[in-house]
């Protein structure tokens, strides 16, 4: 065998049995001692009996392998002790030159958290203390140290919306990710008002199982307020013992919780645990709430209580100042255009926005502007980095683009929403009473809110109502204006009209009601819900549908109560009957607004302005005729009738009959209606005499 074989053979022979190459090697010329045991070392005077030399190291090494791994079982269960590991790796960095992963110190935990605190403060503005109190909350487990088995930290937040909660909790987590002590920044949120009922409970567990066994460190539990009480007792075990025990055996499908239904399986799931997560509570109501839901045992768990508040002045325009900031960056690099912002685009920024929603209403404003910038530079042609100045013209952010003024606010100020809603009003034929109440709502809601900016008590009064009224009275076309009147003056968030009647609230199976009901609440949020013909939501005391939907619609106007407003419509009398059915309906509705019968001469006015509206008008001499027409069915029945309905009807007939007469006379004008044109005919006959509760029988019912 020539040297270059003989080395190549070596290397590999030392390789394949030892894994890696000798960090010392002996010159070709030098005999090879290789050691069998201590007493006994063999010099090959051959390369070719090395073959058989390291067999036998090989066979005395997995029978002194052996030996030790028997004698380490008897002395030592678990495991090598650290001094043999210690041994171990000095022998191997000897003997092969191999270097074991050296220990990594432990991170400096004051440091990562300190500086989180120094990223965190810096994006949330405002809200220095209430931030070190969480980052506080987020290092305690780390100085504690962490019982086996329990979540890392119970913590409860509260404050109002718009504060910083949120992203506080999630900027923290991100920052804890970048330092390597979360392996992930995902914060896990769980609205606990979607779970109405205990017909969701699978979907329940299903949500939370995903949450626990995630990659996030972080579980946020909001509206637990309003949660379903097994829920709530679930989390409370959660939260003191680190665990709850499910009331059915579950196992595992594709990742998803399913209900066992073959007995004995394997790798089923009936506990869920919280070991190594951070259970945080966040609401928007006062922390001694929270005691009411889970009680005195979950308080005494909750390590850290961190309150944020409402935003100040300086904090306000810290605010504007960033997201003004941030708008111009982001305008440069993805629309390629520079702006200009007058401080008057701030302090109108500061004026409108709304307050109940805090820095996320800010954030919103300046994301219209965006949004309508974007447009301009499509438009227009922009993206060589002209300049675009924005200012305000009359009360309404613009922004000059080849000599054009581009409004960039997306929404109508609160000012020109109330004078067209107002101006809508004023068009609309009779209801001068209901006129009036919509009208002094607005007062009482500026009063308090002027109020709450001084830091005085504001008095929360009742917004639900009652329309009863015959049908075509104008009920929900008062109703929509209402809804938009109460988010021009503030008193809303969103300002929707939500219209339902039993159908869209009451299930046909049992468990799915108080779903069905919440989702519609839910689709109402921020607005109105009218529920028109409510009194059918109650059908006798055996309709334990109805009754299921109106415990839910009652709990949820309480848990809502500055956020929604519901309005029942529906006959005087059916309606007493309906409030009688829960004894919370008539605390909860003490606005009673009743629509009265439109007179003839009124009905003949609604009926001018809806031909007006379809490009007709009515010629003068059939006006006493249609009063005369009108007085004469709403004195028989107006209920029957329709009212505003009645006179819709009689001019779109009226429209019919003109289009037959024009093809016999083309001459005569398109546009008139005669009095050939309509029907007088009476078709309503006069109701059964029923006794009917007054308005007054049922505003008493209400005060009782």
């Amino acid at each position: 065998m020539n040297d270059d074989r003989r080395r190549d053979e070596k290397e590999r022979l030392m390789k394949e049995v030892l894994g890696t190459k000798r960090a010392y090697e002996k010159s070709d010329s030098d005999n090879i001692d290789l050691e069998i045991n201590k007493d006994e070392t063999s010099t090959l005077k051959q390369s070719n009996d090395a073959m058989d030399a390291l067999q036998q190291i090989l066979k005395k090494q997995q029978k002194d392998l052996a030996d030790l791994t028997k004698q380490t079982a008897e002395i030592n269960p678990i495991g090598v002790t650290d001094q043999e590991l210690s041994e171990m790796e000095t022998n191997l960095q000897k003997d092969y030159g191999v270097k074991t992963a050296e220990k990594q110190p432990d991170p400096d935990t004051k440091k990562i958290f300190d500086d989180t605190y120094a990223a965190v403060s810096q994006k949330i503005k405002g809200e220095n203390e209430a931030v070190q109190s969480l980052v506080t909350a987020f290092r305690r487990p780390y100085v504690m140290g962490t019982e086996p088995g329990k979540a890392k930290n119970i913590i409860l937040v509260s404050g109002p919306e718009g504060t910083g909660r949120h992203g506080s909790i999630t900027a923290i987590a991100d920052s804890l990710c970048t330092h390597a002590l979360f392996t992930s920044g995902e914060v896990d949120t769980i609205d606990m008002s979607r779970y109405t009922s205990g017909a969701q409970e699978q979907i329940f567990l299903q949500d939370l199982y995903e949450a626990l066994s995630g990659a996030g460190s972080v579980i946020c539990f909001e509206n637990f307020e309003t949660g379903f009480p097994s829920f709530l007792r679930m989390l409370n075990s959660l939260a003191v013992e680190g665990k709850f025990v499910l009331s059915k055996r579950y196992v595992l499908a594709k990742g998803i919780l399913v209900e066992n239904q073959t007995g004995l399986v394997k790798d089923s799931v009936d506990e869920l645990h919280a070991e190594g997560k951070y259970l945080i509570f966040i609401t928007s109501g006062k922390p001694s709430k929270v005691q009411d839901a889970f009680g005195a045992d979950f308080m005494y768990h909750v390590l850290d209580t961190v309150q944020f508040k409402p935003l100040d002045e300086e904090a306000v325009n810290a605010i504007i100042e960033q997201k003004k900031n941030e708008l111009m960056e982001k305008s440069s690099q993805q629309l390629k255009i520079t702006l200009q912002i007058g401080q008057d685009v701030q302090d109108w920024t500061h004026a409108h926005f709304d307050k109940t929603r805090g820095a996320e209403a800010i954030a919103d404003v300046y994301h219209d502007f965006y949004i309508t910038l974007t447009q301009a530079v499509l438009e227009e042609n922009l993206g060589n980095q002209e300049t675009v100045a924005v200012s305000v013209i009359n009360d309404a952010p613009c922004a000059s683009v080849h000599d054009k003024q581009i409004r960039l606010s997306r929404e109508k100020t609160s000012s020109e929403e109330l004078a067209a809603i107002n101006k809508e009003l004023a068009e609309i034929v009779g209801l001068d009473m209901v006129k009036k109440y919509i009208s002094s709502l607005q007062a009482n809601i500026a009063m308090q809110q002027k109020r709450r900016e001084q830091g005085m008590k504001t008095a929360s009064i009742s917004k639900h109502m009652i329309f009863t009224g015959n049908p075509g009275t104008g009920k929900t076309t008062i109703a929509r204006l209402l809804a938009r009147y109460m988010k021009a003056i503030g008193a809303l968030s969103e300002g929707q009209l939500v219209e339902v009647t039993r159908a869209d609230l009451v299930a046909q199976y049992v468990g799915q009601t108080a779903p069905l009901t919440m989702s519609v609440i839910k689709s109402a949020m921020g607005g109105v819900l009218f529920i028109d013909e409510a009194y059918s939501l109650y059908r006798g005391k055996d309709d334990s549908f109805g009754l299921e939907s109106i415990d839910t619609l009652v709990k949820a106007m309480e848990d809502n109560r500055d956020n929604l407003i519901v309005i029942l419509a529906g006959y005087k009398k059916e309606m007493a009957g309906f409030l009688e059915s829960n004894s919370g309906l008539k605390s909860r509705f003490p606005n009673l607004i009743d629509f009265p019968d439109y007179t003839g001469e009124e009905l003949t006015e609604i009926l001018e302005i809806q031909a007006k509206d379809k490009g007709y008008t009515v010629k003068a001499d059939v006006l006493p005729k249609l009063q005369a027409y009108f007085d004469k069915v709403q004195s028989i029945n107006a209920a029957e009738a329709g009212n505003g309905r009645l006179a819709r009807n009689l001019v779109e007939e009226a429209i019919l009959k003109q289009s037959e007469r024009l093809v016999q006379n083309p001459s005569d004008d398109m546009s008139e209606l005669i009095s050939d044109d309509f029907n007088f005919t009476i078709k309503v006959t006069a109701p059964k005499q029923t006794a009917e509760p007054s308005l007054n029988d049922l505003a008493n019912l209400l005060k009782k």
